[in-house]
């Protein structure tokens, strides 16, 4: 992988939009950070455990395997 140099004058630039889209979306730093802080802390969601006799029962279902009728 290569890497990719940015000029400082594009680097200043691009520093410069984000923080004036995070005070026009937010109103602070502060802000964003607290909103950014809950959706990182979300608790995850748990998916059932699925036993592989549940995945072969041959359903009828429109993704049901070709050779299972």
């Amino acid at each position: 992988m290569t890497a990719v140099t940015v000029p400082k004058a594009q680097q200043l630039l691009t520093t410069q939009q984000l923080l004036t889209d995070v005070l026009h979306r937010y109103g602070s730093v502060d802000a964003f950070l607290n909103r950014l802080r809950g959706a990182l802390d979300a608790p995850t969601v748990e998916l059932p455990n699925v036993s592989p006799d549940d995945l072969e029962s041959g359903g009828s279902g429109r993704h049901r395997r070709p050779d299972m009728g």
